[in-house]
C-alpha cells in the first residue's frame, strides 16, 4: 500500500500538485486548460498562496479536525522548500524558458522567503545574463536587507540602475497607465533606485 501524506498547508498541497504536473509532463497553461482553471490560478496554487482560495478551505477543514491526504508524498527537496530554493538557478531557468510570468512569481517568493528567513538568501551574485531581471533581484535584495535591519549584501553594489524605468510585469502583459502610475507610486525606493517598479505588497507578504 501506498503511504498517505497528511495535508496541512497549502505549500505542502502546492508541492505536491506541481510535483506530480512536472512528473507527467504537462505546462502550466496544459494543466490549466485541462482543469478549466487559468494559468495564474494554478501558478498561485503550486505556490500554496492563501489568495488560491486552498488555505480558507484548509483552515476551515483543520476546525473540523480534518485533513487531506495524498498517495504521493509530500516533495521535500530544495526545488520545493521557498528557504532552500537556488534562487540563482531557478531564475536562470525560468529567463531562458522566457516563463515570465512565472519568474515574476519567483520574484514575490524570494522576497517573502528572505523576509522569513531573517535574511536576503542570494548572498552572492546570481549572474544573470540579463540586466532587467539583474536589477529587480538586487533591488529586491536590498530591500529585504533594509526591512531586516541587515546591511545589503556586496554584489547589489555592482548592479547598476537600468537606463529606463522598467515593470517586470509588462515583460509578458500590458499595462495600462494608470496601474503604471499607481506602481511607481507603491515601489520601494530600493528597488525605485535601480529603475525597476514593483508594488510593494505584491512583495511583502511575509
Amino acid at each position: 500500500m501506498t503511504p498517505e501524506s497528511t495535508i496541512k498547508t497549502p505549500a505542502a498541497a502546492g508541492a505536491i500538485i506541481r510535483a506530480r504536473r512536472t512528473a507527467t509532463g504537462l505546462s502550466q497553461q496544459t494543466l490549466a486548460d485541462r482543469a478549466g482553471v487559468s494559468r495564474k490560478f494554478l501558478i498561485d496554487l503550486e505556490a500554496g498562496h492563501d489568495r488560491a482560495e486552498l488555505g480558507k478551505t484548509l483552515a476551515v477543514m483543520a476546525a473540523l479536525g480534518l485533513t487531506l491526504a495524498a498517495t504521493d508524498p509530500i516533495p521535500r527537496g530544495r526545488d520545493f522548500d521557498p528557504a532552500r530554493r537556488d534562487y540563482a538557478t531557478t531564475f536562470t531557468r525560468l529567463i531562458a524558458e522566457r516563463d515570465f510570468e512565472f519568474a515574476i512569481k519567483m520574484l514575490a517568493d524570494y522576497a517573502t522567503a528572505s523576509l522569513t528567513a531573517g535574511r536576503p538568501l542570494l548572498q552572492r551574485s546570481p549572474r544573470l545574463k540579463d540586466p532587467h531581471w539583474s536589477a529587480a533581484l538586487a533591488g529586491i535584495t536590498n530591500y529585504t536587507a533594509h526591512r531586516l535591519g541587515q546591511p545589503a549584501p556586496s554584489w547589489t553594489r555592482r548592479i547598476k540602475p537600468l537606463n529606463k524605468a522598467w515593470m517586470p510585469a509588462e515583460s509578458y502583459r500590458t499595462i495600462r497607465t494608470p496601474m503604471k502610475e499607481l506602481t511607481r507610486t507603491e515601489t520601494p525606493p530600493e528597488l525605485a533606485a535601480l529603475n525597476v517598479f514593483i508594488r510593494e505588497r505584491s512583495l511583502a507578504t511575509a
